[in-house]
C-alpha cells in the first residue's frame, strides 16, 4: 500500500491532466467479448476511469439499480490463459452526495419493503452523513471490476469467474485484483463505486456515488487463475460465487487450498488444517444473482514470496 501511495504522490498535476481518461458515458451493461474497446493502454500504464452511480440515472429509478461499468479497456499483450493484474491506485469520490436504495424482493429484508425508494446522503473527506446525527467513517471501494468472458456476455449486475459485481470491501486503494484473461486484450471494465459498504451488503445497496478511479493494469504469467484473487497489503483473498453461500465458499476455499499447497509445500490435509485456523471466511454480498464469499489468508504465512 505504501508503494502505491508513493506512486500516486510521484504523479505531478500536469501528468494527471495528460493521463488517458475514460468518461462515465463510455459504459457497458455487460462484460462481453463483443464489446469494442473504448480505451487501449499498455501494461504498466496508469490511466483514469470516471464511474457513474445510481444518482447519474436517477430519472429512470428503479430500472437504473443495475449500474453499467466504464470501459471496456483493452490491455496490450493480454492473452487468453494469462492473468490481468489491476492495481487500485486511487479512488476519488467526486459527487459529494450518494444514494442508498431499497427495492421490494431484493436483499435480506425483501419481503418487508413495499415500494422502491432511495435516500440521498452527503459525504465529505472523512465521513458519510447518514442523517443529522449519524456520521459513519468513509470507506471507498470498487463494487464492480472484471474482464470479458470467453463467449456469451454477462450482466454487469452479477459476478463470476470473470470478476464483475463482486462487491468486496477490500477492493480499495492499495489493493490489487487479479483476473483470469479469457479474450484478447482482456476488455476490463469497472464501476459501481461505494463511499461506504458493510460486508454482505445485506439490503441491496451501498452508499453509491460517482468517482474517478486511477488504475494500472499489468499482464503476468506468474500465477494462473480460474477465479479472481484480491491482494491487499496484509492478505490474499480467493473469491467464490454461487447460487448459494455453500457453492461460493467451496470455490473460495478450494482455490485457497491450491495456493497454500503450492506456496507452502503442504499436502492437502495440512493445507486445509492451516486454512481452518488462519483463513477468515467473509461474505461479500448476498443480494446479487450470484452471492459471493472470500477466504482471506495472511500474506505473512505464505511459505514463499508471491506478490
Amino acid at each position: 500500500m505504501n508503494f502505491f501511495n508513493d506512486v500516486i504522490m510521484s504523479i505531478k498535476k500536469d501528468e494527471v491532466l495528460t493521463m488517458k481518461f475514460l468518461s462515465k458515458d463510455k459504459h457497458v451493461h455487460q462484460y462481453s467479448p463483443d464489446n469494442a474497446p473504448s480505451l487501449t493502454v499498455a501494461p504498466g500504464e496508469i490511466f483514469q476511469l470516471e464511474t457513474p452511480s445510481i444518482l447519474t440515472f436517477i430519472e429512470t429509478f428503479p430500472d437504473s439499480v443495475v449500474l453499467p461499468v466504464t470501459g471496456p479497456v483493452e490491455v496490450q499483450n493480454a492473452e487468453p490463459g494469462l492473468t490481468l493484474k489491476v492495481d487500485i491506485l486511487k479512488i476519488e469520490l467526486t459527487a459529494g452526495e450518494a444514494a442508498i436504495t431499497a427495492i421490494p424482493g431484493k436483499g435480506a429484508f425483501a419481503d418487508r419493503i413495499s415500494r422502491p425508494s432511495y435516500k440521498v446522503v452527503t459525504y465529505d473527506n472523512t465521513h458519510v452523513n447518514f442523517n443529522d446525527d449519524l456520521k459513519i467513517p468513509l470507506r471507498p471501494m470498487v463494487g464492480k471490476i472484471g474482464v470479458a468472458p470467453v463467449k456469451i456476455g454477462i450482466s454487469s449486475g452479477t459476478s463470476g469467474s470473470h470478476g464483475g459485481n463482486m462487491d468486496i470491501t477490500d477492493i480499495t486503494e492499495g489493493a490489487s485484483v487479479y483476473l483470469p484473461i479469457f479474450v484478447q486484450g482482456a476488455l476490463m471494465a469497472a464501476g459501481d463505486v461505494h463511499a461506504l459498504m458493510a460486508d454482505g451488503e445485506s439490503h441491496l445497496s451501498a452508499v453509491e456515488t460517482e468517482s474517478v478511479l486511477i488504475l494500472r493494469c499489468d499482464v503476468t504469467d506468474a500465477i494462473r487463475l480460474t477465479h479472481p484473487l484480491v491482494v491487499t497489503q496484509s492478505h490474499i483473498m480467493t473469491v467464490g460465487e454461487g447460487r448459494t453461500l455453500e457453492e461460493a465458499y467451496h470455490i473460495a476455499l478450494d482455490d485457497m487450498a491450491k495456493i497454500i499447497m503450492d506456496y507452502n509445500g503442504l499436502d492437502f490435509l495440512d493445507a486445509v488444517m492451516l486454512i481452518s485456523n488462519a483463513a477468515d471466511l467473509k461474505i461479500n454480498q448476498i443480494v446479487n444473482p450470484m452471492v459471493g464469499v472470500r477466504a482471506a489468508f495472511p500474506k505473512a504465512l505464505l511459505g514463499r514470496a508471491m506478490f
